[in-house]
């Protein structure tokens, strides 16, 4: 955690008084400011070189101080800074406290540096050459406006820059070649599941140790062809040590329901009852994962209908007794076995994607895996960190020296391992995955926000900083810390999610750096109670888990913390964050809050650089007034009404890069300022899409226009205008009475050249505007939501060329004629809702990129249609087509007299 306290540091430096405009006069600071930065600077170069010193006591304490210095050096400067933006203090008088702060950290980072220098040159941590003060230090002067910037002299990796996972990469073999082994138990349980001579409800319990792979194994029943297609409904639930029985039901109403009306009750007996009644005569398969408690099966035992129909439930769990008392009988439990030798060595050698070594480092690699005992998440592990490694023998045999004990030790010793290698820059963001709960999958553009906003980063070969972060995501992909858990069409990652043991072992290192606080209460092996009764520090990091009630954060002291998170709605007295003074991150979802005025005022948060606020929308909305945030990045409130007392409040900020308001859709004024930060803006009012305005936000990548009334007939959003978002990737408009003009603008050349999504929400185009829309050179998906109306589609020749996902939702849409060439490349199609579609166009048969076929609340003719296309393509030779239904309806033909 060094590396990210004296990033952060200098970041901060950097933000507030090296950048050519100053925002604030220096006077005498300039130089010992420069003093400092380069100091911070050292520090990083000597770090991002170093070899891992996990294993070196004297290396460890010397990190520990310069954390501790750099934590508390730049608390004390963001205190003085705030007290000068709010004007509650003698700006000269806040200058001269800032210069002796300034001194002091000199004067300690000189002090560091000295001793650093010592420790690296006896113990020989630095790759290449030895690094001594002078030579480098000097290098750094000259190179000191280069400070500003890089700090890293490596090359940018070409082959790194796109983080995708295609289907034939590496990165997805190694993922998917990972369930190596448990062939009998995989066939048992198919067998258990689809047994047709059982009608009664069974229950089918997976029991293990974690990191077994109890997960892998019930997921690869679960998508297995001969499942999917016997059971009319499935649905996944993961429930983890850290559950609520709501979230639990609505997950699982989420899975078996069409539509998310069911889903909005919080009530935890409503919920059950429409689980109850949404199973009802239906043969279901519903996985339960994870689960810790007999209790916890209590409370969802009830909503599962026995109706004598075949239907399954499937368990996993760590604790026999649980798996027990749930399974129908004691042999409906599978007992998860280790892997044997040759197993493991295969799981070993799909980690690596290939089966042969140099001999040397083949012997060191079985003696490694050996050491596993068969434990799957472990080989993964350490072959994931082996690939990491430089193929040196000494390094290698470190490794291997690490891995002790039995099985649980030499997990224990491997996830330690894995985190100790990690690179200096990885760590901070590895241990942030402690502020989610277990199980929780985090979608990626909101973490990568998040770890820019928290200062991991600076920019590195002319990168911005959400770049870097992604390929810091990457690194932890690769070595298996963190695990894919959706893709989007493109085959780039769309959520992460964390293994529990890995999570535990977040939480136990950021506990011991002194960076997170969870509060609510957590059963895990190291905290056996409530974990804010343990606190004996105020940390950075404040995490708020589900079902905490009237929290009073500033009656516990934590009046300095920076970072505040919850991902479910919590009671919490909001208007005490107005008091938090060094905040930069607040993430959170409300359920309530006391105060009469209902309004949030933020002058107080001049370090806010992230606000995302979700509210429950049976609190009633909240009012947040803007005002002007120098360091916000990104703005982002759903269920709230955002007023802005003055729309210049935008044009102030001079760092936004994303701005999203979703209830009542906001009016920008164009300004004679160019910005050219902002990247997203959602939701517009669409008479605010002028020339003015667009001129004026060149790089523009994400829009949304949303007008207030289905059926307003006031002035229409300008086509035109849109010319001048040359850089727009994704436009999403909604609630508008959409007319497109077919004359003066060039839709197959120049106009919106980078668009790649493009989508309509309740727009009352006609069927033949999509002539238009397919002439769009570089668009990839295309999502129309109740967006046409008419019953007939006739698609023109040469439309389409590079659309990839198309999704439908209409109700109006009966006719669809199509041939093959005009959706070229297509991959996904997806229907929703088309209840009076008849069937897909069958020259869809020869598209063949066609990976996927959806329908949802379709036609069983449409269905019938999509496997007359997918047994064509079979004949061709595609075996890659699916096709996935749910709640397929009869046909009804009535007949005419």
């Amino acid at each position: 955690m060094a590396y990210a306290a004296v990033t952060s540091l200098k970041g901060t430096l950097h933000l507030h008084f090296l950048q050519s405009q100053l925002r604030l006069p220096l006077q005498d600071n300039q130089e010992i400011v420069n003093s400092l930065h380069e100091n911070l600077g050292f520090f990083q170069e000597i770090l991002e070189k170093s070899e891992t010193a996990y294993n070196n006591l004297a290396m460890k304490d010397l990190e520990a101080e310069m954390r501790d210095v750099a934590f508390k050096a730049e608390e004390r400067i963001e205190m003085e800074l705030s007290s000068i933006y709010l004007q509650s203090s003698s700006i000269d008088a806040c200058l001269l406290r800032l210069h002796g702060i300034f001194k002091q950290a000199v004067k300690q980072t000189d002090y560091l540096k000295k001793k650093l220098i010592k420790i690296t040159s006896k113990h020989q941590f630095a790759k290449g050459p030895s690094i001594t003060g002078i030579s480098l230090f000097g290098r750094m002067r000259r190179q000191r406006a280069l400070l500003l910037g890089s700090t890293s002299s490596q090359p940018a990796d070409p082959e790194r820059e796109n983080i995708t996972v295609s289907k034939f990469s590496k990165s997805v073999s190694k993922f998917e070649s990972k369930m190596v082994g448990c062939d009998k138990e995989f066939k048992i349980i198919l067998d258990k599941l689809a047994q047709q001579t059982a009608e009664q409800l069974q229950v089918v319990s997976i029991v293990g140790m974690g990191g077994i792979g109890k997960t892998t194994l019930a997921e690869k029943v679960y998508k297995d062809p001969s499942i999917t297609s016997h059971f009319y409904k499935q649905a996944w639930v993961t429930i983890s040590q850290e559950y609520t029985v709501g979230q639990m039901l609505k997950c699982l109403i989420g899975c078996v329901s069409a539509s998310s009306d069911e889903e909005s009750s919080n009530d935890p007996g409503q919920l059950a009852e429409m689980l109850r009644k949404l199973l009802k005569d239906q043969r279901y398969l519903i996985v339960i994962d994870d689960i810790w408690s007999k209790k916890a099966w209590e409370s969802v035992q009830r909503c599962f209908p026995n109706d004598n129909n075949g239907s399954r439930i499937l368990l996993t769990s760590r604790l026999r007794e649980v798996a027990e008392y749930a399974a129908s009988s004691g042999n409906s439990i599978i007992n998860m076995p280790f892997l044997d030798a040759n197993e493991s060595w295969n799981l070993y050698c799909s980690v690596f994607g290939k089966t042969e070594f140099l001999l040397v480092f083949e012997q060191i690699g079985r003696d490694i895996v050996k050491k596993c005992k068969g434990l799957p998440l472990a080989i993964t592990l350490v072959a994931s960190l082996l690939s990491k490694t430089e193929e040196k023998v000494e390094k290698w045999k470190n490794v291997a020296d690490s891995v002790i004990g039995d099985s649980n030790e030499a997990c224990s010793s491997v996830l330690s391992l894995s985190y100790n290698q990690l690179p200096h820059p990885s760590k901070a963001c590895f241990l942030y995955f402690g502020v989610f709960p277990e199980d929780y999958e985090i979608p990626v553009k909101k973490l990568v926000k998040l770890w820019v906003a928290e200062g991991f980063f600076e920019a590195v070969n002319n990168k911005n900083l959400e770049e870097v972060a992604m390929k810091c995501l990457q690194d932890l992909v690769d070595r298996s810390l963190v695990l894919i858990g959706k893709l989007s069409y493109n085959g780039k990652f769309k959520t992460i999610r964390m293994h529990d043991l890995l999570r535990d072992l977040c939480l136990r290192e950021a506990r011991r750096e002194n960076l997170l606080n969870v509060i609510g209460l957590v059963k895990l092996p190291f905290f056996k109670r409530k974990l804010h009764h343990l606190f004996s520090k105020a940390c950075p990091w404040i995490s708020i888990r589900p079902g905490c009630f009237n929290i009073q954060i500033r009656s516990m002291g934590f009046d300095k913390f920076h970072s505040l998170h919850s991902v479910d709605h919590v009671d919490f007295s909001i208007k005490v964050l107005c008091h938090f003074k060094l905040l930069r991150v607040v993430d959170m979802k409300l359920g309530f809050w006391n105060f009469e005025d209902k309004m949030l005022y933020m002058a107080n948060l001049v370090h806010l650089r992230y606000l995302a606020l979700s509210i429950n929308e049976k609190a009633g909305p909240l009012k947040v007034k803007l005002f002007e945030h120098l360091n916000m990045q990104s703005f982002i409130v759903r269920g709230c009404s955002v007023i802005l007392d003055s729309s210049e409040r935008i044009w102030k900020m001079p760092l936004l890069r994303n701005f999203y308001a979703d209830i009542i859709p906001f009016t920008l004024e164009a300004s004679e300022v160019v910005h050219r930060n902002i990247e997203t803006i959602s939701w517009l009012r669409p008479n605010c899409c002028t020339d003015d305005l667009f001129t004026r936000i060149p790089n523009l990548k994400k829009l949304g226009v949303q007008g207030e009334r289905r059926f307003d007939n006031e002035t229409s959003i300008d086509f035109y205008n849109f010319v001048h978002l040359g850089k727009l990737e994704k436009l999403s408009i909604k609630d508008w009475h959409l007319k497109l003009p077919y004359r003066g603008i060039q839709w197959a050349t120049s106009f919106l050249p980078n668009l790649k999504k493009l989508e309509f929400f309740w727009t009352y185009l006609a069927w033949s505007d999509m002539e238009l829309i397919g002439m769009l050179s570089n668009l990839e998906v295309l999502k129309l939501i109740d967006a046409c109306e008419g019953k007939k589609w006739e698609t023109s020749e040469g439309g389409f060329r590079q659309l990839k996902r198309l999704v439908i939702k209409s109700r109006n849409l009966e006719d669809w004629n199509a041939v093959g060439d005009h959706f070229p490349v297509l991959q996904h199609l997806e229907l929703s809702l088309c209840r009076i579609l008849q069937e897909i166009p069958i020259a869809f048969a020869d598209i063949t990129t066609l990976e996927l076929i959806q329908l949802n609340d379709c036609l069983d003719s449409v269905l019938t249609s999509a496997k007359l296309l997918q047994d064509e393509q079979r004949s061709y030779g595609n075996e890659a087509l699916l096709v996935r239904s749910k709640y397929i309806r009869t046909t009804i033909k009535i007949e005419r007299r």
